[in-house]
C-alpha cells in the first residue's frame, strides 16, 4: 500500500509541475491510474487508467458522466462530492475508496486521492487511484476466519485455552473452561495455568510444552486436572502452535474423558468376571461329566449283562426289555455327557487336535455304519459318494465326530422315505469338501443361527419328537475350526439341508500306498 501511495504522489506532483506533452509519457509509466478532469470533461487518462475500459468504451470516456456510469451506484455520490469539494477549494478530498466496473465485466475496489491542479490554464482535478481488491479480499477472508474461530471458541463444549508458548500467560479462555474450573474471566486472563493450579501433576505442563516446541501439534495426550471443587478429572488434550503477530501461542483443547474411562474400566471388569464365570462353568461341567460317566458306564455294563443274559437266563422276557430300555437311555445320556465334556473343552481352550495324514474314508465309513440301523428303522435311504484317492491332514477322532454328528442330525430331522447322502470330493482349488445332504425339514436363516448356538434347538414338531442336547452343530463348528477348515450350511424349509466342510489345499494330498500307518479307530 505504501508503494502505491508513493507512486500516486509522484503522479500528482508531475501533473502540478508540468503541463508539457512530455508529461503524458511520464504518467504512462506509472502503474497507478491517473485521471485529470473538470466538472464535465475527462481531460486526461494515463495508460493504466485506459486499461480499465474496453477499446469501445475508451472512445467515449472524454465525457465525465460516461465515466461516472461505471462507478458503483452507491459510491457515485461520494466520488462526485469529492471532485466538487476539490474544485471549489473546500478540501483536497483525502483518501477514499469506491467500486468500479472494469472492462464492463468485473467489479473492483479502488483507493485514491484527488488534488486541485491547473491544466492548460484551467482549473481541474487530478485523481490518482490504485486497485485494492486483492487486499480487501485477503482482509475479508481473515475477518471471516477470525469470526469463525471466535464462534467455535465460544460455543464448543470442550475446554479451550489460548496462551503464550514462551511464558504461559493466558490470553483467552472459552466459557467451557470457566465453567469446568469455576473461575471468572478476569481471574484467568494474564495469569498462567500453573498459577491457577489446574494441573494435578505440577510437572506435566513443562514436559508438555517442551515436547510441543519440537513439533507443531500434539493429539490425544492424557492429563489429570483439578476442576471446580478440587475434583480430579481425566482429560484428553490436543495442542497446536499458532504464530500470531510474531509471537508463538499455544492453543490447548481438552475433553473430559473421565466418564468414558470409568465405563471402560467397568466394562473390562464385567468382561473379566464373565470370562472367569465361563471358565468356572466349563470346569464344573468337565468335572461333573467325569463324575457322571463313571457310574453311568457301570449302569450300561450291568444293563447289557441283563439284556444279553450273560450270566444266565432271567426267566421273564419283560426284564430283558426293561434292560434294553435302560441301556438305550443310558447310552443317550452318555452321548449328551460326552458332548457337554467336549463343549467345555472348547470353551476352556483345552480342545486338542492331533494332526497327521489319514485316510478320511475309514472314519466316515464307520460313521455310516453307526447310523445305518437308525436310518433303517426310520425308512431313510443312506447313500455315499467318496473320493478314495486322497489323504487328509487331520485328527481322526475329530473327523469321526464331525461325520457322526452331521449324519445323526440328518437322519434325525429327515422324515420316513427320505434320503441322506455323504460325499467326499475334491474342490476346484485342489481342496477337499465333505458334505452331508438330506431331504429333511430344512431351516430358515434365523433357525440356522439358533442351531449353531450351544444348546440351541429349532422349535419344530420333529425336534420335539427327537430329543437332543442342541450341541451337535456347535461342536461340529468348533471341531471344523480346530482343523483349519470352514463350514457352510445351505438349507430351505421343506426341501432339505446341505452342510459342507471345506478343507484348504495344503491339508490335502494324493493317497500314497504305505505312506502312513493304519491306526485303530477309537470307539465312540
Amino acid at each position: 500500500m505504501s508503494q502505491g501511495s508513493d507512486t500516486q504522489n509522484q503522479g500528482e506532483e508531475a501533473v502540478k509541475r508540468n503541463s508539457r506533452p512530455e508529461m503524458a509519457m511520464l504518467l504512462d509509466a506509472i502503474t497507478e491510474c491517473v485521471f485529470v478532469s473538470n466538472r464535465e470533461t475527462m481531460l486526461f487518462m494515463n495508460g493504466a487508467a485506459k486499461a480499465l475500459f474496453t477499446d469501445t468504451d475508451a472512445e467515449n470516456i472524454s465525457d465525465l458522466s460516461y465515466f461516472m456510469g461505471w462507478v458503483f451506484p452507491e459510491d457515485r455520490v461520494l466520488l462526485q462530492q469529492k471532485l466538487e469539494n476539490c474544485l471549489e477549494g473546500k478540501s483536497d478530498g483525502g483518501t477514499f475508496e469506491f467500486r468500479f466496473l472494469v472492462n464492463s465485466t468485473e467489479m473492483r475496489w479502488f483507493r485514491g486521492t484527488v488534488k486541485p491542479v491547473v491544466w492548460e490554464g484551467h482549473e481541474a482535478v487530478v485523481a490518482s487511484l490504485y486497485d485494492v481488491t486483492d487486499q480487501k479480499e485477503v482482509a475479508h477472508a481473515h475477518d471471516r476466519s477470525e469470526q469463525l474461530f471466535q464462534n467455535i471458541f465460544r460455543i464448543t463444549p470442550e475446554v479451550m485455552l489460548l496462551s503464550s508458548l514462551t511464558d504461559g500467560r493466558i490470553f483467552d479462555v472459552n466459557p467451557a473452561f470457566l465453567n469446568v474450573f469455576g473461575y471468572r474471566r478476569d481471574d484467568v486472563i494474564g495469569r498462567t495455568s500453573e498459577a491457577l493450579g489446574i494441573w494435578a501433576d505440577s510437572t506435566f505442563l513443562n514436559r508438555f510444552v517442551e515436547e510441543l516446541k519440537m513439533t507443531v501439534s500434539m493429539t490425544n495426550v492424557p492429563a489429570t486436572v483439578r476442576t471446580r471443587g478440587n475434583m480430579i478429572r481425566h482429560f484428553q488434550l490436543n495442542a497446536q502452535k499458532i504464530d500470531h503477530a510474531g509471537e508463538q501461542l499455544l492453543l490447548l483443547i481438552g475433553r473430559d474423558v473421565t466418564d468414558e474411562l470409568i465405563q471402560a474400566q467397568e466394562l473390562q471388569r464385567s468382561k473379566d468376571s464373565a470370562e472367569l464365570a465361563n471358565r468356572a462353568k466349563s470346569e464344573f461341567l468337565a468335572n461333573m461329566s467325569h463324575e457322571l460317566r463313571t457310574p453311568l458306564n457301570a449302569i450300561l455294563g450291568f444293563a447289557e449283562i441283563l439284556r444279553d443274559q450273560i450270566i444266565g437266563p432271567i426267566g421273564n422276557d419283560r426284564y430283558c426289555e426293561y434292560a434294553q430300555d435302560i441301556h438305550e437311555s443310558g447310552t443317550h445320556l452318555l452321548s449328551i455327557i460326552n458332548d457337554i465334556l467336549d463343549l467345555s473343552k472348547v470353551e476352556a481352550g483345552r480342545l486338542e487336535a492331533y494332526l497327521h495324514w489319514i485316510d478320511p474314508t475309514n472314519s466316515l465309513d464307520m460313521c455310516m455304519t453307526l447310523v445305518q440301523q437308525r436310518a433303517f428303522e426310520n425308512d431313510i435311504t443312506l447313500e455315499k459318494d467318496m473320493d478314495e484317492t486322497v489323504e487328509l491332514e487331520a485328527d481322526q477322532r475329530l473327523i469321526k465326530q464331525i461325520g457322526l454328528n452331521l449324519l445323526s442330525n440328518a437322519v434325525k430331522f429327515t422324515e420316513p422315505g427320505g434320503h441322506v447322502k455323504m460325499c467326499l470330493s475334491r474342490t476346484g482349488n485342489a481342496g477337499l469338501c465333505l458334505s452331508i445332504s438330506d431331504t429333511g425339514i430344512g431351516m430358515t436363516p434365523d433357525e440356522i443361527k439358533i442351531a449353531k448356538r450351544p444348546f440351541g434347538q429349532v422349535d419344530t414338531s420333529l425336534s420335539k419328537r427327537h430329543e437332543g442336547s442342541g450341541l451337535g452343530l456347535p461342536l461340529v463348528t468348533a471341531f471344523t475350526e480346530k482343523l483349519n477348515a470352514t463350514m457352510t450350511i445351505d438349507s430351505q424349509p421343506g426341501i432339505g439341508t446341505r452342510v459342507n466342510i471345506l478343507f484348504p489345499p495344503e491339508k490335502v494330498r494324493e493317497k500314497v500306498k504305505d505312506s502312513y500307518e493304519d491306526e485303530s479307530l477309537d470307539q465312540i
